[in-house]
């Protein structure tokens, strides 16, 4: 029994730091609501602490003229713990999804009381 406890005290929380490092580029060609093709450039600060820039096609206040093209940016903070990832995407909303490999990240965005589901993958 006291092994077993042992054990238990050794197992990690599921909001600790994950051991994954996400620095790099990340691309999705999915949609969030009024832009699309979304990517973020992360750089790890410390363990399970990031900051970085997103970008993405049109304008997240749905402001770009029909017909016209443009681009919208701004700064990203996040979180890569154990059991999620989380993404503070100013501006756009959060992105809430789980690192299912090495290189690519699964979850959705939350906008306008909709759920916007994206695949991102490191290039």
């Amino acid at each position: 029994m006291l092994l077993m406890s042992g054990m238990a005290a050794c197992a990690r929380e599921p909001t600790d730091p994950s051991k994954s490092d996400l620095t790099g580029f990340w691309q999705s060609f999915g949609r969030d609501l009024y832009v699309s093709d979304v990517s973020m450039e992360i750089h790890q600060t410390e363990p399970g602490r990031f900051i970085g820039k997103w970008r993405a096609i049109g304008k997240v206040d749905n402001s770009c003229p029909v017909g016209k093209f443009c681009l919208d940016s701004s700064i990203l903070e996040g979180r890569n713990e154990v059991s999620q990832v989380i993404v503070h995407l100013f501006g756009a909303g959060d992105f809430v999804g789980e690192q299912t490999s090495t290189n690519q990240l699964k979850g959705a965005i939350r906008s306008n009381n909709q759920n916007f589901h994206l695949i991102f993958t490191r290039k």
